[in-house]
């Protein structure tokens, strides 16, 4: 995390939470940041915790679960900032429905006059919503689990940078846990501009033949997969009613942003295709 005004607004609202503050825990976890936090977060009442072994997502979130202390246990990102009764919603999310996980909504804060990157990454990216529904997963930008699922599933794979939250949810799933959509607790961010979404397309797309692979698919229908990806996009969705409000030119604009994050992903998707061997590997030598 290098951006302290944003990290500020996040904790701001994770102390404004209309949830008691008395049974509300809130770690940082600094993963190699490359300013101290230490001032940037000295007003809040939170605990720090540094993963500077591992330079992942997931292993700062397996160091946040190894040092919380609560039976439920929410997770979000310091580029999101949560609404007042996001714990609330959530938690009650999880009791009325009895459920063990819940994914919440993920609202993008559009700019006036924003870019096609944006408007793509606010109309595709962190779906909650779709992802549980369709796909039985859950973004970790906005989740909530009850503490018993890391004793039965396990943890997040530490060696990925993305990707590795729907393979979680969906182990959870296969492992008969109950995942659900809590649409009322949100938390609002920012979307990416062209560099950083073709970034995180690259980041996504190397956890995906492991995914697959977890999930039953064989190395040649993975293969397909990755071909198929590099596929022109169809124009269909650009007819999409949250699309209507821009120009045709926009539009264009946009089909070639979606044909480009369609690239990076397949070219992330061959590189992890290649180390899925390696991944496994040390996965074995870190159970041994």
């Amino acid at each position: 995390m290098n951006n302290c005004i944003q990290l500020q607004s996040t904790l701001k609202a994770l102390s404004d939470q209309s949830y008691p503050s008395q049974q509300i825990e809130i770690l940082v976890v600094d993963n190699g940041s490359d300013e101290d936090i230490s001032d940037c977060i000295s007003n809040f009442n939170v605990k720090l915790i540094r993963e500077n072994f591992q330079k992942s997502p997931y292993a700062a979130r397996n160091s946040g679960i190894n040092s919380s202390i609560g039976d439920i246990i929410a997770f979000t990102d310091a580029n999101k900032t949560p609404a007042g009764n996001w714990i609330d919603e959530g938690v009650r999310a999880l009791f009325h429905n009895h459920a063990d996980a819940a994914g919440g909504n993920i609202i993008f804060t559009i700019p006036d006059k924003p870019t096609a990157s944006e408007v793509f990454d606010s109309v595709f990216s962190n779906n909650n919503r779709n992802l549980v529904l369709n796909e039985k997963a859950a973004a970790t930008g906005n989740l909530f689990v009850r503490r018993q699922l890391f004793d039965s599933v396990g943890r997040f794979h530490g060696e990925f940078r993305s990707g590795m939250d729907v393979w979680w949810t969906q182990r959870a799933v296969r492992y008969g846990f109950k995942l659900i959509y809590a649409d009322k607790a949100s938390v609002y961010c920012v979307p990416r501009k062209y560099r950083a979404l073709m970034k995180k397309a690259f980041r996504v797309g190397k956890s995906h033949p492991f995914i697959r692979r977890e999930a039953g698919d064989s190395i040649l229908i993975i293969i397909s997969t990755i071909f198929r990806t590099f596929s022109p996009p169809r124009f269909k969705w650009l007819n999409d009613k949250n699309l209507e409000p821009y120009s045709t030119v926009f539009k264009v604009r946009l089909w070639v942003v979606a044909w480009s994050y369609k690239c990076f992903l397949g070219f992330g998707r061959f590189w992890g295709l290649l180390s899925l061997r390696r991944f496994y590997k040390n996965l074995e030598s870190s159970q041994a």
